[in-house]
């Protein structure tokens, strides 16, 4: 049996059915419709999507033309649920705007995006501590990336790009309050990187926990950090954590996959929660709520959070600002305290 080929419609194509020149056609398609009438822009727009065709991006950014697409980076998405819905979000929006998406969820492949195309702006979503070394690859491959970037969750400080993130610190410092206001004296943070080995990750994370604990008149030495990249090692991280810090009463965890693992792992332990131990998550997935014990959480508008940051990216795409030398716009959003069935006051041990 012969495969039967399906042949991509050209721009000519479209020109063909409609009796109009290519050029015409490519006028209505490629953002420069003011150059036609809105009759005919509207006629090749309807005609494009009946057709089918797809517009080659690689072939536009090699005639120089800047497209319609925002490039977004965003790492480990199947690995946190909050992640993927600000994802989600984020690509939704973009849409709406009337613009496409390329998704990318590795450096190299940003940094690869970046080179292959002209691209009308950027979002980067809870960018690792090594974005910030070389952000478009310009160490790396020599490229010179000026277009308009927005973070939305970034947890390092930085002073290069416009930004809207929760306030890390708020968040940390809200959850410190709300347990050592039940008694708690020795906390336990668990998630993310080891702090000695990305120090400006953990920096915001520590300053909101010594702000709560120094009004409590709790030594900073009674916060101790355990790592865990991921949620499915969070019953051997809780459990390492307790073993070398057993005074620990209450923890909070970076996010709720990573909170919901841990009590998992304090079962096994055959510690109650919360009797024994008190877990605060962060986030407020959809789970959190129904898993049991319900889970004490901080949450964040994530709607708002990315239309924001969207409304920062465009408004800058739109005026065509430089983006070097002016000063970035950076917006940080509070933290909402959730509390549920995850926290007590300490047991008498």
């Amino acid at each position: 049996m012969s495969e039967k080929r399906i042949k991509a419609v050209t721009l000519k194509d479209i020109a063909d059915k409609l009796g109009m020149s290519a050029m015409t056609v490519s006028r209505a398609l490629s953002g420069k419709a003011n150059l036609v009438s809105p009759e005919t822009a509207r006629l090749c727009r309807d005609t494009a999507r009946e057709m089918g065709y797809a517009p080659n991006l690689m072939a536009r950014s090699l005639r120089g033309e800047q497209l319609n697409t925002i490039v977004m980076f965003a790492e480990y998405i199947s690995s946190h649920h909050y992640l993927a819905e600000l994802v989600d979000y984020v690509s939704r929006s973009i849409e709406r705007r009337k613009y496409g998406v390329i998704s990318c969820q590795s450096m190299s492949s940003f940094h690869q995006a970046l080179r292959n195309f002209r691209l009308a702006g950027a979002v980067v979503i809870a960018p690792p501590e090594d974005f910030y070394r070389d952000p478009f690859g310009e160490r790396l491959f020599g490229v010179h990336y000026q277009a308009p970037t927005v973070l939305i969750h970034s947890a390092v400080e930085q002073s290069v790009f416009n930004e809207v993130s929760p306030d890390i610190s708020s968040f940390c410092y809200h959850a410190a309050c709300h347990l050592l206001a039940l008694g708690h004296r020795h906390l336990g943070y668990l998630g993310g990187p080891r702090a000695e080995d990305e120090p400006r990750w953990f920096e915001l994370r520590r300053r909101g926990f010594e702000k709560a604990l120094a009004e409590f008149n709790v030594s900073p030495g009674n916060l101790r950090q355990q790592a865990c990249p991921d949620a499915s090692l969070g019953p051997a991280a809780i459990q390492q954590l307790l073993t070398r810090f057993p005074e620990t009463t209450a923890v909070m965890c970076i996010n709720d996959e990573i909170a919901i693992a841990a009590i998992t792992g304090a079962h096994e332990m055959r510690l109650k929660v919360p009797g024994d131990l008190s877990i605060v998550g962060s986030n407020d997935i959809k789970l959190a709520g129904f898993f049991r014990p319900a889970l004490t959480t901080l949450s964040i508008d994530i709607r708002g959070m990315v239309e924001t940051a969207l409304d920062l990216l465009f408004d800058e795409i739109s005026e065509r600002r430089e983006v070097a030398g002016r000063e970035p716009i950076k917006i940080r959003l509070p933290a909402n305290l959730i509390v549920r069935d995850s926290t007590a006051p300490p047991s008498v041990r």
